[in-house]
């Protein structure tokens, strides 16, 4: 196990990538089956652009676990094999980073919609750049710093507020959850969206100790395989769980039904 503990290829490392290549094919599945089998027209606006955008973070994140934590025995001879293209951007910014700030994004709209009673005051396509920026800097300042060493992991000076970071996107959605937790959704809205939430809570967690003892502990050569291996596995639970588990189709409903109350209004003041 000693060679391929450090340069990847053991047979754990296959098996991962082969559960997250499944998982990645049932996520597209899922996307597409309603289209497919339903012949239902592709939606417009936030509709769409949010759930693609959910479907490419997943992939970024998979991909991102993939190349960085070693499950392939490659040389690495081109910069875009860098570890801090992988390990920093994709990962950050572009994976799990986009993947939670869009569900913010929903669960804002969600929060306005069904609680508030009117549109969210800031529009969708300027609030998820402003939930995504911290991700950008974080990745930049890490960019700038290389705390990384050739197997793409840091220290614990550096893991702590890498995790932290990650950390509090989860609680910011909890905590946006709880807010409409006794809003009466019309096609189980509530219920979908926390077995969401409780699921990717959970997998975050493994995902997170996992993620702490590949970047940590490098000197021992079954649990670096180990972990590497339970942080793929719970990368591609995660990613499937929170995108199967949509929120996005009451409030779809609700948001044109809020935009035509709006403009009945103003025809009726005329």
């Amino acid at each position: 196990m000693g060679g391929c503990a450090a340069d990847g290829g053991c047979p754990s490392d296959y098996v991962a990538i082969s559960i997250s290549a499944v998982c990645l094919f049932l996520l597209l599945a899922r996307s597409a089956f309603p289209f497919l089998f339903y012949k239902l027209s592709i939606p417009k606006g936030s509709a769409f652009w949010i759930p693609a955008t959910q479907i490419v973070a997943s992939f970024d994140l998979l991909a991102s676990v993939v190349m960085s934590v070693n499950l392939i025995k490659i040389e690495k001879r081109h910069w875009w094999q860098s570890c801090y293209v992988w390990a920093v951007w994709v990962e950050g910014p572009f994976g799990f980073g986009l993947l939670l700030s869009c569900r913010i994004l929903q669960v804002y709209q969600l929060y306005f919609i069904f609680v508030k009673k009117r549109l969210p005051p800031v529009r969708s396509r300027y609030f998820l750049p402003l939930v995504f920026l911290p991700w950008i800097a974080m990745a930049a300042f890490i960019h700038v710093q290389k705390p990384l060493n050739y197997r793409c992991q840091m220290t614990a000076r550096w893991v702590i507020p890498v995790v932290s970071l990650h950390s509090l996107y989860v609680v910011i959605l909890i905590g946006f959850t709880r807010s409409i937790h006794h809003v009466d959704f019309r096609f189980q809205e509530l219920k979908d969206l926390w077995r969401g939430v409780l699921v990717s809570t959970f997998s975050v967690g493994f995902w997170v100790g996992a993620y702490i003892l590949n970047e940590i502990h490098d000197d021992t050569e079954w649990l670096q395989v180990a972990s590497r291996f339970l942080l793929a596995l719970m990368t591609s639970i995660f990613v499937l769980a929170f995108f199967s588990l949509s929120s996005s189709q009451p409030l779809l409903s609700q948001i044109s039904l809020r935009r035509r109350e709006c403009v009945n209004a103003l025809n009726s003041r005329q």
